[in-house]
């Protein structure tokens, strides 16, 4: 897996919400619809390089694009390769770091702790 680049989150952002599309669907899909088809084909290549999508092929020459990972799996590496870079990979560094910023409240820290005893 690897950080994605804006273009590409869009695009597997796209996919993630409307399941396998071919290449013309997706740029229909896509917030700037002035994408030059080619572009986004050169995307979506590296993109399936890369392991986040596959296709099938319907037809010579015509393929449809699904995603390889989910959105649950994609945002569970970026937040594990963060924390490994910005916390030397503690949780409780960047958990700290959250509280110390008001970014979590306190209420918000217990009720994470309920969740994590009721497991």
């Amino acid at each position: 897996m690897k950080k994605l680049t804006d273009k590409e989150l869009q695009i597997m952002e796209v996919l993630w919400e409307n399941g396998s599309l071919s290449t013309r669907d997706i740029i229909q899909h896509l917030p700037d619809t002035t994408s030059h088809f080619n572009t986004i084909a050169t995307y979506i290549r590296r993109l399936e390089q890369h392991g986040m999508i596959k296709h099938q092929e319907l037809s010579p020459r015509f393929y449809t694009y699904q995603a390889a990972v989910s959105r649950e799996q994609y945002v569970s590496y970026i937040n594990k390769e963060s924390i490994t870079r910005f916390f030397d990979g503690s949780y409780m560094d960047f958990i700290s770091r959250l509280v110390k910023h008001h970014e979590v409240s306190v209420d918000e820290l217990k009720e994470l702790i309920r969740m994590v005893e009721e497991e």
